[in-house]
């Protein structure tokens, strides 16, 4: 028996798609896909805080670390930072990016994201996988001085890619068509001074 799971963070969905490769969702659906989504973004930045949090024990952080990098689709995707103080965005794989914002020269660093929302409907890739945007802002804040005495605000606007892969799994004599959902490049769109707003 052949039965067609939408898998999104182990949440059932129903799905249909489009003679363009493009997955139609009705809103029922799409509110479920950006409460699922969601989750995994928010586990994010909560990894993020832990991580970037010198006051916690290193066995936490670098256990977040490896927990962040199991939120995206591999190893080799890639993360853009961005700073008030240099003109283009850098690019760092994921588990070299958690590891910067490890060592960062600041007692504490506080990552607020916000303004989350899903940008683009899913379209299917040529591997296969079915991606869409989602975008939002990234606050930092950092607390306690670094080792050059000073503190550092900004605002960023990102992109983050939402992958969906088609996965079988057979269980005895059924076999279901399961998508799990991943996180995937993360780009910077523009980066402004947070000084002056709260």
């Amino acid at each position: 028996m052949l039965r067609f799971k939408f898998f999104i963070l182990l949440f059932i969905c129903v799905y249909s798609v489009t003679a363009q490769d493009t997955i139609q969702l009705t809103d029922l659906l799409k509110n479920d896909l950006k409460s699922n989504y969601l989750r995994k973004i928010n586990a994010l930045s909560n990894y993020f805080n832990i991580i970037s949090d010198k006051t916690k024990n290193d066995t936490l952080r670098n256990k977040s670390i490896d927990l962040a990098v199991m939120l995206f689709m591999s190893e080799n995707n890639l993360v853009e930072v961005s700073s008030l103080y240099t003109k283009e965005p850098k690019r760092f794989k994921v588990r070299a990016y958690l590891n910067k914002l490890k060592m960062l020269p600041y007692t504490k660093t506080t990552i607020e994201w916000f303004d989350i929302f899903f940008a683009s409907k899913f379209t299917k890739r040529p591997d296969g996988k079915y991606e869409g945007i989602a975008q939002f802002h990234i606050r930092v804040d950092t607390t306690g001085t670094n080792i050059e005495g000073g503190k550092y605000k900004d605002i960023t606007k990102k992109n983050i890619q939402i992958i969906i892969e088609e996965r079988t799994i057979e269980t005895g004599d059924q076999r279901e068509l399961v998508w799990e959902v991943f996180l995937g490049d993360i780009k910077v769109e523009e980066t402004k001074s947070a000084s002056n707003q709260k």
